[in-house]
């Protein structure tokens, strides 16, 4: 999403206050500026515009009227979060303290070891069974 600070005219007195990256973007801001009581407009860019194809990705200009534009782009400045990860997200609680990490190392086995180590596994297991059976007998 970007917001757009110079008045780009559409040619019906409307000015782009916004370009949305996909449809959902476009109306989440529209919802936005219309609970503000700014009514806009939304008119889809680059390729798929015209078609009605609706898996395409289809980024959008979001228009208002000039008298609003301005208490547009700051509520959506003000609203809108370009990079979320930057800033909620915390370290991994665990990370500071792996170097001081003891105790046995991960097993790493290859695919013929995990093979192997199943076959072992599994014979072992019918064995106690067959044994079983012969005491029970």
């Amino acid at each position: 999403m970007e917001i757009i600070d110079r008045g780009t005219d559409s040619g019906e007195d409307l000015v782009q206050i916004a370009f949305a990256d996909t449809r959902e973007e476009a109306a989440l801001i529209r919802g936005l500026l219309r609970e503000e009581g700014i009514k806009s407009l939304v008119q889809r860019a680059g390729p798929g515009a015209r078609g009605s194809a609706s898996m395409v990705r289809s980024p959008c200009r979001i228009y208002v009227r000039p008298e609003r534009a301005e208490a547009a782009r700051k509520l959506i400045g003000e609203t809108m979060v370009e990079d979320p990860l930057e800033t909620e997200i915390p370290e991994s609680a665990n990370a500071g303290y792996l170097a001081d990490a003891s105790g046995r190392r991960p097993r790493d086995y290859s695919v013929l070891g995990a093979y192997t180590r199943a076959w072992v596994v599994a014979i072992a297991v019918l064995a106690v069974a067959f044994a079983v059976l012969l005491v029970l007998r």
